[in-house]
């Protein structure tokens, strides 16, 4: 019953992180589309036109979405590199 919660080792780097770094840039584009639709709007004014036939209008306002759901997917995908560098810092205390 008293379980204690546990920081991951290496949390002082999280924000090196693929998901962390997703989710931050979709929380951003979400309120930034949902306080301002306008810049929606004008961004896809002056998207080019072959670009515009790739992605349909309808789907816009899912971008900041798809951004968040790709940080959880993100999580999983192992960062060898990030580890490597967590784990010598661990053994260098």
């Amino acid at each position: 019953m008293g379980a204690k919660m546990k920081l991951m080792d290496g949390w002082q780097k999280f924000y090196k992180y693929w998901s962390v770094r997703l989710g931050a840039l979709g929380a951003a584009v979400a309120s930034v589309l949902i306080a301002f639709p306008d810049i929606a709007l004008n961004a896809w004014a002056i998207l080019p036109d072959d670009l515009k036939a790739f992605i349909p209008p309808n789907y816009m306002p899912l971008i900041g979405v798809a951004i968040f759901v790709l940080s959880m997917v993100a999580k999983f995908i192992p960062q060898p590199k990030l580890r490597a560098e967590i784990q010598n810092n661990d053994s260098a205390k």
